[in-house]
């Protein structure tokens, strides 16, 4: 975690000199692309001038990734570190390649990977909020984070577009020209599969936003690690949820 720097302002409170962000990954098994991402991401967020610290969020076990979880997860144990102000969202395959491309909050949620050479750098959608995004603190606890439900591959960032026009917000994003992202090449993970339960989920967030977040959020921490360059946070694998097919 980069020290935090701290000032005064006119009415002598002690506030941070730059504004303090907490990175969040979802993460396992895949060690070379956090590796990249690291080397690349660092020296980015530096240039940027920000207070921040990595959160990589590691779930143990064979049963079935659940990223939306893990980011909840991030966020209520980077919390226990420091008092962010904006947290980032992002997953291990995506490297930001234009340092214009502020990793800063604003007033409304912030969609940043909006150009991926994968997707020869077109949005995929209006309606799109996955890769990298931005929510200050109080964003996220208005939406109640994201859901925990969402095992397998899909569906969760359609969920927390939906939560965000639920709650009343919009979403903003930077030029095309400016939000690009390389994407590490990889195969579909093992456990990772596509889900079509998920997709049925997402035209259920009205009525499951404020039972289904960070107010349902249960989870046990097995190890923190700390590393000069991000803090690992493995997640004991016993509550995680294997989804058989039938349940597919």
């Amino acid at each position: 975690v980069v020290e935090h720097e701290k000032c005064f302002d006119t009415n002598n409170k002690i506030i941070p000199a730059h504004p303090t962000v907490a990175v969040i990954v979802p993460f396992r098994n895949r060690s070379e692309h956090l590796n990249h991402w690291l080397y690349y991401l660092h020296p980015v967020l530096m240039r940027q001038q920000l207070d921040y610290g990595v959160y990589v969020i590691n779930q143990h076990g064979d049963g079935a990734f659940n990223r939306a979880k893990l980011m909840n997860i991030g966020f209520n144990e980077s919390l226990k570190e420091y008092d962010y102000d904006c947290f980032a969202f992002s997953d291990v395959d995506l490297v930001p390649i234009d340092d214009r491309n502020l990793y800063r909050c604003s007033d409304h949620p912030r969609h940043l990977s909006v150009a991926i050479d994968k997707f020869n750098y077109i949005l995929s959608s209006k309606t799109a909020f996955g890769g990298v995004s931005l929510l200050t603190q109080q964003q996220f606890l208005k939406v109640n984070g994201f859901s925990n439900t969402f095992w397998g591959w899909g569906g969760e960032d359609d969920d927390l577009y939906n939560r965000i026009i639920h709650r009343g917000m919009s979403i903003t994003r930077p030029d095309a020209q400016i939000a690009k992202y390389k994407m590490i090449k990889h195969g579909r993970d093992l456990h990772n599969e596509v889900n079509p339960e998920n997709a049925v989920k997402t035209q259920k967030t009205a009525e499951n936003i404020d039972t289904d977040g960070l107010n349902s959020l249960n989870f046990t921490v097995k190890e923190i690690m700390k590393d000069v360059l991000y803090t690992l946070i493995s997640v004991d694998q016993t509550l995680w949820h294997l989804f058989s097919s039938t349940e597919m």
